[in-house]
């Protein structure tokens, strides 16, 4: 990896150690294993920065010890997602980091930090899929989610909905002018732009599987089968593509790609984001 992005990920390494510390407030086992494994991940960058060849199997154990905190702790925020994304993409597990990523995105998809690090890894997947047109219309309706955090439309909704329903009942019983009344339908009706809009992600994200690639070189087929079905694409798909889980049968997935083509993988190849 080249010196700049090394730099980058360490300079943010220092904030992020205290966003994740500061994000979990239990037990003493819980902070001496996180600091343990964040410590772990310091010293693999350390030695990534030297051009140590200890440097992989550091990254790999510090990985290693942030999933199991996540898994023994059941510890999921932004922060510890973000520092294991850094561990796999450090170490050069596209698929595994940006699973990481997404898993902390859905979290707070208002991060900046934990965008740009997804963003960066994105970048480096071999083959690019481009969104089809439907695709598209989906992440313009959805792209309120990276600068407006849910709680604030929910608040937004809550607060407009009940000045309106208050002011038109205050009417309906003689205590306010009509005036007032037409400023309590306006409110009820901009109450329903915030839950338009968590609406929309409802509908997006209801009954929907998002899966990466975690497999390197992975053959799609046509079908549940590698000894009846014909491959896709002409070569594998790569680590960190990412897909629509569609349907699972007998240990393999229909998956939709961004481009809004389908076939079958292992099931082995691929990772769900919210399991």
């Amino acid at each position: 990896m080249e010196e700049r992005v090394m730099n980058r990920y360490f300079a943010i390494f220092g904030v992020l150690l205290l966003s994740v510390l500061g994000s979990i407030a239990s037990g003493s086992e819980l902070q001496t294993q996180l600091q343990e494994a964040l410590d772990r991940l310091d010293e693999g960058i350390s030695l990534l920065e030297q051009h140590d060849e200890q440097s992989a199997p550091v990254l790999a154990e510090a990985g290693a010890m942030l999933e199991a905190v996540i898994e023994t702790h059941q510890v999921e925020t932004p922060g510890i997602y973000h520092a294991l994304g850094n561990a796999y993409m450090l170490k050069g597990d596209l698929g595994h980091a940006i699973l990481a990523y997404r898993k902390g995105q859905q979290l707070d998809p208002t991060d900046l930090a934990l965008k740009e690090s997804l963003d960066f890894a994105r970048s480096q997947v071999v083959v690019h899929v481009e969104p089809d047109f439907t695709n598209r219309v989906w992440s313009a309706f959805l792209i309120w989610r990276g600068y407006v955090p849910r709680a604030a439309l929910w608040i937004g909704f809550i607060v407009l909905f009940t000045l309106g329903w208050l002011t038109m009942s205050a009417r309906m019983l003689g205590l306010v002018s009509s005036r007032l009344c037409s400023v309590g339908i306006w409110a009820v009706l901009l109450s329903l732009v915030p839950a338009g809009l968590l609406g929309i992600e409802w509908a997006r994200t209801q009954g929907s599987t998002g899966v990466v690639i975690t497999g390197s070189h992975v053959i799609a087929r046509t079908g549940p089968d590698d000894r009846i079905y014909d491959p896709v694409y002409t070569d594998g798909i790569e680590s960190g593509v990412e897909a629509r889980l569609l349907e699972s049968r007998d240990g393999w997935d229909r998956i939709a790609l961004a481009d809004g083509s389908e076939c079958w993988v292992p099931d082995s190849s691929i990772q769900r984001i919210n399991q």
